[in-house]
């Protein structure tokens, strides 16, 4: 399933009009819009939508089938942890940041980014995430694994 297929299920098994999901969330409609028509959101986003929807960020991007399948142990994001979530996952996985950005093709400078406390786009945190066969709500503090 693609996020604007898990939002659809979302807002029609709730009866929910795209506009007071969109209230609910603190978002616009056109943002509603947007996200109905494929647009990924960012992470702090999805994060708003994710915790209304009580739900982990893999399941709300397709990633996961099952609604429950990473449990998250808090709502938000904790950006100070995200640093040294991901290089844990790198040492988990015996590999450096290097041959990562090399595979999934993402700029060294990013990293540089990241130590001034910035967060990676969705799209990037979802490729992380997949090569290193971790949740992303891992990678932002929602979950321990």
């Amino acid at each position: 399933m693609s996020f604007a297929e898990v939002l659809n299920d979302f807002l029609i098994e709730n009866n929910l009009t795209k506009r007071k999901f969109a209230q609910n969330c603190n978002l616009t409609t056109s943002q509603m819009t947007s996200f109905m028509r494929g647009a990924i959101p960012n992470i702090i986003t999805a994060v708003k939508i994710a915790d209304y929807m009580n739900c982990s960020i893999n399941y709300l991007m397709g990633i996961d089938e099952d609604r429950n399948q990473t449990k998250i142990i808090r709502k938000g994001y904790d950006i100070k942890d995200f640093l040294n979530r991901y290089h844990f996952a790198l040492a988990l996985n015996n590999i450096t940041h290097w041959k990562l950005s090399k595979h999934l093709l993402i700029s060294e400078s990013n990293i540089r980014g990241w130590k001034h406390g910035s967060l990676p786009k969705l799209e990037t945190l979802i490729k992380i995430a997949s090569y290193l066969n971790m949740s992303i709500d891992y990678f932002i503090g929602r979950a321990n694994e």
